[in-house]
């Protein structure tokens, strides 16, 4: 594997460590230090997913014409200022406004990286070795996702400000790392110049719309994984902050301990959107859980069954995006599924915290209802799957002609 495979998971690890609790704990900030009401959290958080997406869109298309660089060491330097902005926003309790403009202001950078990042990784990887690669950087990213909820609970026991100051210390290591071991990893050229003409293309490529399509039920469905989960487990059940972070960095601590086994699995044969059908039944079986959470033990089964469904699912992602996109579009391709699928996360976030408020007194049927959602999305990976194998085989088909051709055979 590529040693710029590691250095670009060194800095996941990094990262995740100092932001993960930013986006775990600022539900809990938002609703128990500034009293904004569930909905309200819930239209920020949903707001920030589509400014995310919108920016990755177009991040996407210009790191396959200007390349990836400049993506990985120049952008994320303000995000780290941003960052120790939001630590004094909230030490000194400043307006509200101030910290949702900053925390949106972090959103925007991060997804102007986000789409470098992803295809840096398909760029120093064959296809036989991609699905490796982004397993390798998923593995690492969740190491640090495990440590950074604990990290950010013992913080947050001397103030939520000091989980923001850790991420902007974070993001500068993680700059001065990419700046001297990751190099230029994409140089577009005259005959691959991404054109107009070319990004429509995506638009007529029909199983990526379906994939999209699916894609924004996933999203909705996952997010309740998100606030949704925070909130119902600190305001309704109960769970000290503490328990919170043991639940998020129990998801971690099992991605790096089973992601490598799911991987080996997976790599025996070719099908990754036959193994998201499979990731989201246990999903599935997660969420079921959750309608008799009554204590910790509950919710750490849920997370560990649901952590197993993201095992399947998360790697596949970007191996299935890059393995159909021409090679001039890979970051375009990944834009443009993060943008649409935002739309699933924005309609989570918000009528994800309307329907648990909806169902206070009754919240198992509100976790029987996101249940049942992610048994129909299985249902949908199942049903493209032969689609994207005859995809793959006409692919391979046509660069075996290929070479033929320029070889003189």
């Amino acid at each position: 594997m590529d040693r710029r495979v590691f250095y670009l998971g060194l800095t996941r690890l990094i990262r995740a460590s100092g932001r993960v609790s930013s986006f775990i704990f600022l539900p809990l900030i938002f609703v128990f230090i500034y009293h904004i009401s569930f909905i309200e959290t819930g239209i920020v958080l949903g707001v920030a997913i589509l400014l995310m997406s919108a920016i990755q869109y177009y991040s996407g298309i210009l790191t396959d014409r200007i390349g990836r660089r400049v993506f990985l060491i120049l952008i994320p330097i303000p995000a780290g200022l941003l960052y120790i902005s939001m630590y004094f926003t909230v030490l000194y309790r400043l307006p509200v406004m101030l910290l949702i403009g900053l925390f949106y202001s972090t959103i925007a950078i991060n997804a102007l990286q986000y789409p470098a990042i992803q295809a840096s990784i398909a760029d120093v990887t064959s296809l036989k070795q991609r699905l490796s690669g982004y397993t390798e950087i998923r593995v690492m990213a969740n190491a640090g996702a495990a440590i950074g909820p604990i990290l950010g609970a013992i913080l947050s026991v001397y103030g939520f400000q000091y989980i923001f100051l850790m991420a902007g210390i974070a993001t500068f290591i993680e700059i001065i790392i990419l700046y001297f071991n990751v190099k230029e990893t994409y140089f577009p050229s005259k005959i691959e110049y991404l054109t107009k003409n070319d990004i429509k293309l995506a638009y007529k490529d029909r199983f990526f719309i379906l994939f999209i399509i699916i894609g924004i039920i996933m999203a909705f469905v996952l997010r309740q994984r998100g606030a949704s989960l925070t909130l119902y487990a600190f305001d309704f059940e109960g769970l000290p902050i503490l328990y919170l972070a043991y639940i998020y960095s129990l998801n971690g601590i099992l991605v790096v301990l089973l992601q490598y086994p799911i991987f080996k699995l997976m790599n025996r044969e070719t099908r990754p959107v036959l193994f998201r059908s499979v990731g989201m039944l246990f999903y599935f079986l997660g969420f079921i859980v959750l309608m008799f959470s009554k204590n910790i033990d509950y919710f750490l089964l849920s997370m560990g069954i649901m952590t197993v469904g993201e095992d399947f699912v998360a790697p596949t992602t970007q191996t299935i995006i890059t393995s159909i996109a021409p090679n001039n579009m890979k970051g375009t391709y990944i834009g443009i599924y993060n943008l649409f699928i935002s739309f699933g996360s924005f309609s989570g976030s918000i009528v994800g915290l309307y329907m648990l408020s909806y169902y206070e007194s009754a919240t198992a049927t509100f976790w029987l209802l996101i249940a049942m959602s992610s048994l129909v999305v299985s249902v949908l990976y199942l049903a493209i799957n032969n689609a994207f194998l005859k995809r793959m085989n006409l692919s391979i088909k046509k660069k075996i002609s290929s070479y033929k051709k320029t070889s003189g055979q």
